[in-house]
């Protein structure tokens, strides 16, 4: 999975977003799950968040951001290791978990967040 969307395809775009989706419905997430979110970075102007998302499977926390990124056809930011978030006046977590269930499940509410 790439991830960098300014060299593929639209074609190829969509392929690997749909490797991602079926990689973490299959490995990583179920309807129910809980995705721990950290807040790495707010940019100057308030405009954008930068976060981290992580599941706990068998006691230990797996990083999902770049995959999710991916899933989500999100903006994965190198120098922050993170997704960026653009807007504000929201809860950037619940917005990219929102979007995250309904992309996996079909179902906005199927996850829940938390942040840490």
């Amino acid at each position: 999975m790439s991830n960098d969307s300014a060299t593929l395809t639209q074609p190829e775009v969509k392929s690997e977003r749909a490797k991602a989706i079926e990689y973490l419905r299959n490995d990583y997430l179920k309807s129910g799950d809980t995705v721990y979110v950290i807040l790495r970075h707010v940019s100057q102007s308030g405009m954008s968040r930068f976060v981290d998302l992580y599941v706990v499977k068998n006691g230990r926390p797996l990083r999902i951001t770049w995959t999710v990124a991916t899933a989500l056809a999100m903006r994965y930011n190198r120098k922050h290791e993170s997704l960026h978030v653009g807007g504000c006046g929201f809860d950037a977590a619940h917005s990219v978990v929102y979007d995250l269930a309904w992309a996996l499940f079909g179902d906005a509410n199927a996850l829940s967040h938390s942040w840490l």
